[in-house]
Protein backbone atom coordinates (compact mmCIF):
# COMPACT_ATOMS: atom_id res chain seq x y z
CA UNK A 1 0.00 0.00 0.00
CA UNK A 2 2.93 2.28 -0.64
CA UNK A 3 3.70 5.14 -2.94
CA UNK A 4 1.86 3.99 -6.08
CA UNK A 5 -1.26 3.25 -4.05
CA UNK A 6 -1.20 6.78 -2.69
CA UNK A 7 -2.42 7.96 -6.07
CA UNK A 8 -4.95 5.17 -6.58
CA UNK A 9 -6.31 4.66 -3.05
CA UNK A 10 -5.12 7.63 -1.01
CA UNK A 11 -7.19 7.05 2.12
CA UNK A 12 -6.36 3.35 2.30
CA UNK A 13 -2.68 4.02 1.65
CA UNK A 14 -2.48 6.63 4.42
CA UNK A 15 -4.38 4.38 6.85
CA UNK A 16 -2.02 1.46 6.20
CA UNK A 17 0.99 3.75 6.62
CA UNK A 18 -0.51 5.09 9.86
CA UNK A 19 -0.98 1.56 11.16
CA UNK A 20 2.68 0.80 10.45
CA UNK A 21 3.84 4.08 12.05
CA UNK A 22 1.71 3.32 15.13
CA UNK A 23 3.35 -0.09 15.47
CA UNK A 24 6.84 1.34 15.03
CA UNK A 25 6.11 4.06 17.60
CA UNK A 26 4.97 1.47 20.16
CA UNK A 27 8.20 -0.46 19.52
CA UNK A 28 10.26 2.65 20.28
CA UNK A 29 11.73 3.05 16.79
CA UNK A 30 13.64 6.33 16.42
CA UNK A 31 15.10 5.85 12.94
CA UNK A 32 13.64 4.04 9.97
CA UNK A 33 16.14 3.14 7.25
CA UNK A 34 14.45 2.58 3.91
CA UNK A 35 15.88 0.42 1.15
CA UNK A 36 13.18 1.51 -1.29
CA UNK A 37 13.13 5.18 -2.43
CA UNK A 38 9.35 5.10 -2.81
CA UNK A 39 8.94 3.78 0.74
CA UNK A 40 11.16 6.59 1.97
CA UNK A 41 8.92 9.11 0.23
CA UNK A 42 5.77 7.44 1.59
CA UNK A 43 6.97 7.64 5.19
CA UNK A 44 8.95 10.88 5.19
CA UNK A 45 6.58 12.97 3.10
CA UNK A 46 3.34 11.63 4.53
CA UNK A 47 4.20 11.25 8.22
CA UNK A 48 3.40 14.98 8.75
CA UNK A 49 0.19 14.60 6.73
CA UNK A 50 -0.89 11.63 8.85
CA UNK A 51 0.03 13.45 12.07
CA UNK A 52 -2.14 16.41 11.08
CA UNK A 53 -5.04 14.39 9.65
CA UNK A 54 -5.27 11.90 12.53
CA UNK A 55 -4.12 14.12 15.40
CA UNK A 56 -1.13 11.93 16.28
CA UNK A 57 2.58 12.60 16.72
CA UNK A 58 5.45 10.29 15.90
CA UNK A 59 8.96 10.51 17.35
CA UNK A 60 10.85 8.94 14.46
CA UNK A 61 12.82 10.07 11.46
CA UNK A 62 13.54 8.48 8.10
CA UNK A 63 16.66 7.93 5.99
CA UNK A 64 17.30 6.14 2.74
CA UNK A 65 19.96 3.44 3.08
CA UNK A 66 22.34 5.44 0.84
CA UNK A 67 22.03 8.46 3.14
CA UNK A 68 22.67 6.30 6.18
CA UNK A 69 25.77 4.69 4.66
CA UNK A 70 27.14 8.08 3.55
CA UNK A 71 26.48 9.57 6.98
CA UNK A 72 28.17 6.63 8.72
CA UNK A 73 31.22 7.23 6.52
CA UNK A 74 31.41 10.85 7.69
CA UNK A 75 29.53 12.61 4.88
CA UNK A 76 28.10 16.04 5.57
CA UNK A 77 24.42 15.67 6.57
CA UNK A 78 23.37 18.57 4.33
CA UNK A 79 25.89 18.94 1.51
CA UNK A 80 26.08 15.21 0.73
CA UNK A 81 23.10 13.51 2.39
CA UNK A 82 20.59 16.27 1.61
CA UNK A 83 18.72 16.03 4.90
CA UNK A 84 17.38 19.56 4.45
CA UNK A 85 15.01 18.12 1.81
CA UNK A 86 13.22 15.82 4.27
CA UNK A 87 9.70 16.60 5.46
CA UNK A 88 10.41 15.13 8.91
CA UNK A 89 13.31 17.16 10.35
CA UNK A 90 16.36 15.11 11.36
CA UNK A 91 18.16 17.73 13.47
CA UNK A 92 16.98 16.34 16.83
CA UNK A 93 18.09 12.83 15.89
CA UNK A 94 21.41 14.05 14.51
CA UNK A 95 22.08 16.08 17.67
CA UNK A 96 21.17 13.13 19.91
CA UNK A 97 23.54 10.92 17.90
CA UNK A 98 26.32 13.53 18.24
CA UNK A 99 26.54 14.09 14.50
CA UNK A 100 25.77 17.82 14.54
Amino acid sequence: MGFSQLHLNKNTSLQVTKTKLDSLQRAGVELMIHMCPNCHIQYDRYQPVIEKEYGVEYDMVHMNIAQFVALSMGADPYKVCGFQTHSVPLEGFLEKAGII
